[in-house]
């Protein structure tokens, strides 16, 4: 059954997607500053605002307000263009993880099928709860030991450096 979408202007939404089959593609230093770009270049190209971010190895929890509202064109740009460049890249070096990576029509594929979680975030406890979460989820996983030691997410804005993901504030 397809996710259902409560596409509601100026909303957050906390978004949830993950690499096929979980395996941890986004598994480099390289990788992660490649997909930072993506989101900055993507959040001005369909007009959406992040308030935080995270990018683990095998998948990435967002917070985002579309500004009109509409959340599967913000995940289709988010993922797309990314997941096809990634698998033409492993295509020109020859990588072997191509073959871990064929979905059930043959095709590789970088992300999971489907949307992912989908949750819109109706209060500033909502959003506060979730951004906790995002910041938490390196150190929950071990990678490190506190939210700005990880390099590839929004607590290092929140702790007062500047990312290469411009963020927004004022929820």
């Amino acid at each position: 059954m397809p996710v259902k979408h409560y596409d509601i202007p100026n909303q957050a939404r906390f978004l949830t997607y993950s690499c096929f089959d979980r395996i941890p593609l986004l598994n480099t230093p390289e990788i992660r500053d490649l997909y930072l770009h993506e989101i900055a270049n993507q959040s001005v190209r369909l007009r959406f605002d992040v308030i935080a971010y995270v990018i683990m190895p095998d998948h990435v929890h967002l917070i985002v307000v579309p500004h009109d509202g509409k959340i599967s064109g913000v995940l289709r740009g988010l993922k797309q263009g990314f997941g096809r460049e990634m698998i033409e890249r492993y295509r020109r070096e020859d990588a072997p993880i191509l073959q871990q990576l064929v979905g059930p029509h043959g095709r590789a594929l970088f992300w999971q099928r489907g949307g992912g979680y989908d949750r819109n975030l109706r209060s500033e406890s909502d959003i506060r709860e979730k951004i906790e979460y995002i910041h938490q989820n390196p150190v929950r996983r071990g990678l490190v030991e506190s939210p700005s030691d990880w390099g590839w997410s929004s607590a290092r804005d929140y702790a007062g450096e500047s990312g290469v993901v411009p963020l927004r504030r004022d929820w």
